[in-house]
């Protein structure tokens, strides 16, 4: 029995564990779904354009949570004491809403959540108590189910979110309730957002409409302003081309250009008038469809008629038929051999220059491509005569251009002897200094290696040590570089693998040491390296190292392998050597030291090795002086 009453304790606290945890998982799910909405809340303030996008997206937003079919938003003009509906979505009342006015929302459940600022879950019992009480009116259809709530920005109400339901069997419970109150509470956030960007750009674009009827206004005066810049600037250029031009066709090219950028000119000829003999030339013609016109007697055409009368015209096709009638013009009559293509708006103008007519300056359009103006005509006419100076001037340049060429030319075959002679005598001195140049090279570099040689090697060496004597800063050190078995490689493989090989360790010496050392080769198989600005002793044993690691790798040659190694001597400067040869000598003592030591390695010259290499009888002093030790890697 007693085991019967602990059974049934321990299923009661299971299922009240169930229960609690059941409990505890549902408030976890209501929790995750509310910050889902609240981040897709979020998302739609950024995201939303205006408020007529962003109230539908909170309706979908809402309808995915809740049952959210009938959905209203209403917001208070606190100035205007007034209720405005935002948005309306209802399955019953969607045509009659529009014709509500905006007081009747006040005395409705909407204006019951605002003056009571709470959260409303009502039901068709509720909603019956109120309208008895007197705290609401019925508005239009009834609901069986209305859940609102209060939007609030701090302590104040500015409006009112509901949803209701016309379907008794969806109903809302306390945690739907719970759900929107938290999504309204961000909505606002999210409203506010929502409309400083709408009427930021309500603003934007107000001043942009603002801006764009200004920037017309500007335009029309930039344009006119335009327009008299381009004509004289266009001036200007005329009066600049008659000096800067190269000569007259280039300078006739360059004033259709400047013509082209004022008015239409694809057809354009000058024509220029011949007294002597009443003769028309065209020394500028460009026209679509005839080829450039020649030299020709005056006749009865556009142009003759603008000699004539002296001032500009435009010519259209009825302005050509009444000239014709009138005898003033004869029209294909301008060349026998050909058949002249009719202009349908001509314009020319006359180059007057001292109240005498010199020519003509003409446009013209065909099939109806172009139809020329009064206000092309004044510019023509404006233009012609500062054209005219320009063109004078620039056949009086032209005239003394070719004088100055005259003369530059008897000058260029007065003096093209010299200029070939002094040419011939540049040549010589080139060759000389090549030559030069390559007894030099050849006198201070090695034949074989292109490495300094011994004279040339000594003398850089020199240097250095003048430079030691005015300053003391960086040290200086040589290494002489012996190679090992360099006669077994020339007796066994030929003395020509042998130069091969000392032209290939020349270039391994050379990739071992800085670019401001220098490398020499001092005759046979002998090499030394000056290392220069060095800091300490380890940098030079570095060096050493990294010559004897090149060195001592094998080299194929005519298909032989040849490997060697290398005995060095390093000789550090100081202050009491005298001459480059001591150096050279104490650098030349440790090498013998290495060798005898054994290939591929380096020892460092000390006082002793001059002692120990000696031949001749030593003092009695230095006879009992203790033997050398090497300084081997």
């Amino acid at each position: 029995m007693k085991d019967l009453t602990n059974q049934g304790r321990a299923l009661q606290r299971t299922k009240s564990n169930q229960h609690r945890l059941r409990q505890l998982a549902d408030r976890y799910r209501q929790a995750f779904t509310i910050q889902g909405a609240l981040l897709r809340l979020s998302e739609l303030a950024s995201t939303v354009a205006d408020m007529e996008e962003f109230y539908p997206a909170i309706h979908q937003m809402v309808a995915e949570l809740l049952h959210a079919k009938n959905f209203y938003v209403v917001l208070h003009n606190q100035q205007q004491d007034q209720f405005s509906l935002e948005y309306f979505s209802d399955e019953k009342d969607q045509q009659v809403i529009l014709q509500v006015p905006s007081e009747a929302f006040s005395s409705g459940l909407t204006g019951y959540v605002f003056r009571t600022a709470k959260p409303l879950l009502c039901n068709q019992t509720l909603f019956e108590q109120l309208i008895a009480q007197g705290d609401i009116q019925p508005q239009g259809s009834m609901p069986t189910h209305w859940m609102g709530i209060p939007l609030q920005r701090g302590q104040q109400v500015i409006g009112v979110m509901a949803i209701q339901s016309y379907d008794p069997d969806k109903h809302y419970t306390a945690d739907d309730l719970d759900v929107f109150c938290h999504l309204g509470h961000h909505t606002v956030t999210a409203i506010d957002r929502v409309r400083s960007r709408e009427l930021l750009e309500q603003t934007v674009r107000e001043r942009t409409r603002q801006l764009q009827q200004t920037n017309l206004e500007l335009q029309k005066e930039i344009k006119e302003r335009t327009a008299a810049e381009k004509l004289q600037s266009a001036l200007y250029r005329i009066s600049e081309l008659s000096a800067c031009s190269r000569n007259m066709p280039s300078f006739y090219r360059d004033i259709h250009q400047v013509l082209s950028e004022l008015m239409y000119a694809e057809n354009c000829y000058i024509a220029l008038l011949d007294s002597s003999d009443n003769s028309l030339s065209f020394p500028f013609y460009r026209d679509q469809y005839t080829p450039a016109a020649p030299k020709r007697p005056l006749g009865k055409g556009f142009t003759e008629y603008i000699i004539r009368h002296g001032e500009a015209a435009l010519i259209d096709s009825a302005a050509a038929i009444q000239l014709t009638k009138d005898g003033e013009i004869t029209r294909g009559m301008v060349t026998s051999l050909r058949t002249t293509r009719h202009s349908t708006s001509w314009l020319g103008a006359p180059l007057i220059l001292e109240d005498e007519v010199i020519g003509v300056i003409a446009l013209q359009a065909y099939d109806y491509q172009y139809d020329y103006s009064e206000q092309e005509l004044r510019v023509l006419r404006f233009v012609s005569r500062h054209i005219a100076v320009a063109i004078q001037r620039k056949l009086a340049t032209e005239q003394q251009r070719k004088q100055q060429e005259e003369l530059e030319r008897k000058v260029f075959e007065r003096t093209r002897e010299l200029r070939q002679t002094n040419l011939f005598l540049r040549l010589q001195v080139e060759e000389r200094k090549k030559i030069e140049e390559r007894l030099f090279h050849e006198a201070n570099h090695d034949a074989l290696t292109g490495l300094a040689n011994r004279p040339r090697f000594l003398q850089l060496l020199q240097q250095q040590f003048r430079q030691r004597k005015r300053q003391s800063d960086g040290k200086l050190a040589l290494l002489f570089i012996d190679l090992d078995r360099f006669k077994a490689i020339n007796d066994n493989l030929g003395h020509a693998i042998g130069d091969h090989y000392l032209v290939e360790t020349s270039k391994r010496l050379q990739q071992a040491i800085r670019e401001h050392d220098v490398v020499a080769r001092l005759g046979g198989d002998e090499f030394v390296v000056m290392l220069t600005d060095i800091h300490q002793q380890l940098d030079v044993e570095d060096v050493a190292d990294r010559i004897i690691e090149a060195v001592r790798q094998p080299v194929t040659l005519d298909h032989h392998q040849v490997r060697s190694g290398a005995s060095i001597g390093i000789a550090l400067y100081h202050a009491d050597y005298q001459s480059p040869d001591e150096m050279l000598r104490d650098a030349d003592a440790a090498m013998y030291q290495a060798k005898s030591l054994g290939s591929n390695r380096f020892v460092l010259f000390s006082p002793e090795m001059l002692v120990s290499s000696d031949p001749k009888p030593q003092p009695e002093d230095q006879a009992q002086a203790p033997t050398a030790t090497a300084q081997a890697s």
